[in-house]
């Protein structure tokens, strides 16, 4: 089967990537010109295009002939900064370029999958959300540019499913973690919240930033994980996906005509809590960690992922606690360490 991805050399598309070489299909790459990581890709045996997305000549060209599509390519937060129009020329041209070049394959198309991202969805509220999301649970609805975009993409790929009989799926990807990076998640630093308090002016907020400058003052400054929790004490609740479930997520999709039309959200085999995961690393890492009731609206959420376990049997097994195992061992052989960073 030969496979277009754009995007192949994120760390989604690249695994994804790896893996269908493995199994065999012909793997091709889209990116843009000069990009660093190609000869990476070359180098595991993917073929590589170079283009724009938002040229469609360039995009019919690097689809001439593929069976499916992989539409990865992107520009969003972590990769930028970007421009207005950078986003819309990228995401919503690149996307609408796909889908043309998709529509002129004819019936050798086969499938062709685009991501999405939960950023299209507001997902905190100030107490919350108490039930798991489905994919229609919470309207779309974002005023940042990159999940703006991705609202319009998919409402492109709804269009072409609808009007053009288009074999079209859209892949919602959870917050991502690729393998050890668990570790360096942002929100479980109390050095990140630190930055986020010190600007309030209002007395909530001035009381927590005292409360976690005292909790900073235990350890020197030093690095400290957090059990972050809402004003009634209550720890935060996420779902997060990491890279190798979203490998099977899309080795399971491909060509299932039963996703034809269709949205899926992804996430890990569970979420978690705070209260349960900040331990557990702080027993494996030796890191301290404090308790603080944040004056903020909270993390509190999970998804449904019902919709994909039972139309094309998506099946996440990493645990968290596998995740901060795998992350001690990839430490301990040099590879890095607790870093807390602020995104």
């Amino acid at each position: 089967m030969k496979v277009l991805i754009t995007g192949i050399t994120g760390r989604v598309g690249a695994n994804i990537a790896q893996n269908f070489l493995e199994r065999g299909y012909d793997v091709r790459g889209f990116v843009w010109p000069g990009d660093r990581q190609a000869e990476k890709m070359k180098a595991i045996g993917a073929e590589i295009v170079e283009g724009d997305l938002a040229n469609s000549a360039d995009v019919n060209a690097a689809a001439d002939g593929q069976e499916v599509i992989l539409h990865l390519g992107a520009a969003f937060q972590a990769g930028g900064p970007f421009t207005p129009e950078q986003y819309f020329d990228t995401n919503v041209k690149g996307t609408f370029n796909v889908l043309e070049a998709s529509l002129g394959l004819g019936d050798h198309l086969k499938h062709v999958l685009i991501t999405s991202t939960d950023a299209t969805m507001f997902k905190y509220p100030e107490s919350g959300i108490t039930d798991p999301i489905a994919e229609d649970s919470l309207p779309l609805s974002s005023t940042n540019w990159y999940g703006y975009t991705k609202v319009l993409c998919e409402n492109l790929l709804n269009r072409y499913h609808a009007e053009e009989n288009l074999r079209g799926t859209i892949i919602r990807f959870a917050n991502v973690w690729g393998a050890g990076e668990i570790l360096n998640f942002h929100q479980f630093h109390l050095s990140t919240f630190l930055k986020v308090f010190e600007g309030r002016t209002d007395d909530a907020g001035r009381t927590t930033y005292e409360k976690l400058q005292a909790e900073s003052a235990k350890t020197d400054g030093g690095p400290r994980l957090i059990v972050a929790c809402d004003v009634n004490g209550r720890p935060w609740k996420k779902h997060q996906v990491e890279v190798r479930d979203l490998v099977h997520a899309y080795e399971q999709a491909v060509g299932n005509s039963a996703t034809f039309g269709n949205v899926y959200q992804l996430g890990s085999n569970e979420p978690f809590t705070w209260d349960v995961l900040i331990p557990y690393i702080s027993e494996k890492t030796g890191v301290p960690y404090s308790t603080v009731d944040l004056a903020t609206n909270p993390t509190f959420y999970e998804y449904d992922l019902s919709a994909a376990r039972n139309d094309f049997g998506y099946s996440p097994s990493l645990s968290l606690f596998e995740m901060v195992d795998e992350a001690i061992r990839f430490n301990s052989e040099g590879g890095g360490g607790i870093i807390p960073t602020v995104v």
